[in-house]
C-alpha cells in the first residue's frame, strides 16, 4: 500500500525533472542573441586570435538585430579583421563553439575555442594550439569548395577525408600533382578534427559572402 501511494509522485517528478532537461537543452540548441552584446567568451576568444578585443563590434542588420550567416552565430569587425562566433558539429552534436578569426585579406588568423563538448583526452585534443595553428594563413580558395567552382589545384586543400581522397583521384586521373591534400586529425578524433575543418570552412565561405554583399 505503501508503495503504491508513492509510486505516482515519484514518477510525475521523474517526468517533470526530464522535461525540463528536455527544455533546457532545447533552449540552449536554439536560443540566438540578437542584443548584439559581445560576451566573456567572446572577448577572451578575441583576445586569444589578436591579442585584443578592443575595436570589435558586432555586426547587424538594417533592423536592429545581430547579422548571421548559414552556420554563424554572430559576426565581429574591427574594421580591419573579421571574426566568426561559430558552432559545429564534432563527435557531440553542437560540441564545438568556436571564434574563426580572419585577417584583411581573408586569411585565418586564428582559432580560438571558447567551450567545447567533445570527448575528454580524445577530442578535447583539438585545443591544442599545433593543430589549431594547421589553419593559420588558409584562405578560401584553399578549401574543397573553392577548388570544385574554380577548377584550379590551390597550394594547400583542407577538407574532410572523403573530399580529399575524392580529389586525390581527380589528380590522378587528371595526372596532376595531388601532393597538397593534406589534413592532419587528431589520431582517434576524426569526427572533433573535422568538425574544426567545417568551421574554419563556414567562416571563410560567410567571408567571401560578406565580400560579395559589398562589391
Amino acid at each position: 500500500m505503501f508503495q503504491e501511494k508513492i509510486k505516482s509522485p515519484l514518477v510525475l517528478t521523474l517526468i517533470c525533472i526530464i522535461t525540463c532537461g528536455l527544455l533546457v537543452a532545447a533552449y540552449e540548441a536554439t536560443y540566438v542573441d540578437t542584443t548584439g552584446v559581445i560576451t566573456e567568451k567572446l572577448t577572451a576568444g578575441l583576445t586569444e586570435v589578436y591579442g585584443s578585443a578592443e575595436g570589435f563590434e558586432m555586426l547587424k542588420n538594417d533592423d536592429g538585430t545581430v547579422l548571421t550567416y548559414e552556420g554563424v552565430t554572430s559576426v565581429l569587425f574591427d574594421g580591419e579583421n573579421t571574426a566568426f562566433e561559430i558552432t559545429a558539429d564534432g563527435y557531440s552534436s553542437g560540441g564545438l563553439h568556436v571564434l574563426v578569426g580572419l585577417d584583411g585579406s581573408g586569411a585565418v588568423n586564428g582559432v580560438s575555442i571558447m567551450t567545447i563538448g567533445e570527448t575528454p583526452g580524445v577530442g578535447t585534443k583539438v585545443q591544442d594550439e599545433s593543430f589549431r595553428n594547421q589553419f593559420k594563413g588558409v584562405k578560401y580558395e584553399d578549401t574543397v569548395s573553392a577548388q570544385e567552382e574554380t577548377k584550379v589545384k590551390a597550394k594547400a586543400v583542407w577538407g574532410t577525408r572523403d573530399e580529399i581522397n575524392r580529389l586525390k583521384i581527380d589528380a590522378a586521373v587528371n595526372n596532376t600533382s595531388g601532393s597538397g591534400f593534406t589534413l592532419d586529425a587528431i589520431s582517434g578524433a576524426t569526427f572533433s578534427s573535422n568538425g574544426m575543418y567545417t568551421a574554419v570552412k563556414t567562416a571563410l565561405t560567410a567571408y567571401e559572402e560578406m565580400k560579395g554583399a559589398d562589391e
